[in-house]
């Protein structure tokens, strides 16, 4: 990837714009980050942030009666949106010359969407049909839900992000609008664009189509301070779609801002324990009883998409009994923090991470979304230019033994995914 130059801009209103213009290629990515997630419900409504989404993301009323993805797609461009703890996100990419009508239609969007009784009802919908999908009736979907509302004691950091199919059939237009007012106001966004513009023009028509939108106050985010956990907490969820026993294992992550050395440490053990072929994990007697594994750090899987508590994740799927996977975990996790972890083993690992990281960083729709995640967390939007030379090059093996260290059974949470009438092997 080539290092762009970024270039900040901050309108009277709040918005803060962050322009990342990039010589090779012919299209552009925009991303419009919201300082508000599934964190930042209101209690006793579970999911609005997820349903607020999907209304938002029809369109304003600008892009009446079409709606904003036609639009967009009918430019040559395609579009989505998402929500995570603390962030909403919705973005975009199109070919350069539809620049003016990407920023045009997000402008829209912030000033007021286009919200109706039908919109609404067609939305929750949608979303219990997701919930039945994605979650009830999928083999495992409780995962990786059910990890926060483990290991966590805070009703903010215990969230699946659906919410509860009771709440969302409470929410009105009212409700709707009052969150809007209360968290989509200028200066609680990020602008991001990447890609093949010139940032003076584009400068011009961020201040043309943004400036008019309204300053409005924030609503003050909720203390997500969550303590360490004290000891491992269990549970069982009895799961009629799945064929074979599983098990997850979710570890509270250092926190990103004031133990970033030790953050970053823990991204290179979990791709050390189950991420490749050479992975530690697929090695040894236990591996040949795992039939599927997989490791990650964050909820979603993405490094650093958090500012609150968060988890380095495993789940594996097995044949003996959960205490397996667990005894081989915490075997691997004893040995990387006595004797270390071998040093070709470490940079092949590293360097295996990074490339991927600047894969995905060649698109500029990723990037967008990439720089300005990191933006309205961190104020480091560079953090994602430089992430994969600071996890190849600077996270060291002394580091990765002090994190396997930090990883015992007593600050965990573990899960057990049990068939619908299969009896396992080994009871945890």
């Amino acid at each position: 990837m080539i290092r762009t130059q970024l270039r900040r801009l901050n309108l009277e209103n709040g918005l803060r714009v962050l322009l990342a213009p990039h010589p090779v290629g012919a299209s552009v990515g925009l991303a419009v980050h919201y300082g508000v997630g599934f964190r930042t419900e209101p209690k006793g409504h579970t999911g609005l942030a997820h349903l607020f989404e999907h209304l938002v993301f029809q369109g304003g009323r600008g892009a009446a009666p079409e709606g904003y993805l036609p639009r967009l797609q009918r430019a040559g461009g395609s579009g989505d949106a998402r929500t995570r703890q603390d962030v909403t996100v919705y973005h975009a990419a199109a070919p350069a010359s539809a620049v003016e009508m990407l920023i045009a239609l997000e402008a829209d969007r912030m000033h007021a969407p286009c919200i109706s009784a039908r919109t609404l009802r067609t939305q929750t919908a949608v979303i219990d049909e997701e919930i039945r999908l994605m979650v009830r009736n999928r083999p495992y979907g409780a995962f990786p839900w059910v990890l926060p509302g483990t290991l966590n004691s805070h009703a903010e950091n215990t969230r699946d992000g659906y919410g509860e199919t009771a709440d969302l059939a409470t929410f009105d237009i009212p409700r709707c609008e009052r969150f809007f007012a209360d968290h989509y106001g200028p200066g609680n966004a990020v602008v991001t664009l990447t890609g093949a513009f010139d940032p003076g023009s584009v400068e011009r028509l961020v201040r043309s189509h943004f400036a008019s939108v309204p300053a409005r106050p924030t609503a003050a985010p909720p203390d997500t301070y969550e303590p360490a956990p004290d000891r491992e907490r269990r549970r069982t969820v009895a799961d009629p779609h799945a064929g074979t026993p599983a098990v997850a294992v979710g570890y509270r992550m250092p926190d990103p801002v004031t133990e970033r050395a030790d953050y970053l440490a823990h991204l290179v053990l979990s791709a050390l324990l189950g991420q490749g072929r050479q992975a530690l994990l697929r090695r040894g007697p236990a591996a040949a009883r795992m039939t599927g594994l997989s490791t990650g750090c964050g909820l979603f899987g993405l490094p650093l998409d958090t500012t609150g508590p968060d988890l380095l994740t495993l789940f594996a799927l097995h044949e003996g009994g959960p205490e397996d996977v667990l005894a081989a975990l915490d075997s691997t996790l004893e040995t990387l923090a006595k004797d270390g972890v071998d040093p070709g083993l470490l940079r092949a690992t590293t360097a295996r991470w990074a490339a991927g990281a600047l894969r995905g960083l060649a698109d500029p729709g990723t990037r967008a979304q990439l720089l300005g995640l990191r933006e309205i967390l961190f104020g480091e939007a560079e953090l994602t230019q430089t992430l994969p030379e600071l996890v190849r090059t600077g996270v060291t093996g002394e580091q990765v033994s002090r994190a396997a260290a930090r990883l015992t059974s007593s600050n965990r949470a573990v899960v057990r995914f049990v068939p619908a009438g299969v009896r396992e092997k080994a009871a945890a």
